[in-house]
């Protein structure tokens, strides 16, 4: 299955609680729903962002993630 993850990214001069920037989308495959937040979270951590939080949507999944310094 593949799903878009709407992701907000929160620029490193405005953690811990700045406005985020404008969201981005992004798409992953997995074979099974916990396969796609586990997707997710590696494609993120691997553009080197934190992730804040991730859940499903009802139009896919939602992230919030910081950039690192």
């Amino acid at each position: 299955m593949e799903r878009t993850v709407k992701v907000f990214v929160i620029p490193k001069e405005r953690v811990p609680g700045g406005p985020p920037k404008p969201a981005r989308e992004l798409t992953v495959q997995a074979a099974s729903i916990d396969g796609l937040h586990e997707a997710a979270r590696a494609k993120l951590t691997a553009e080197g962002l934190r992730v804040r939080s991730l859940s499903f949507g009802p139009k896919g999944l939602v992230a919030y993630v910081e950039e690192r310094g």
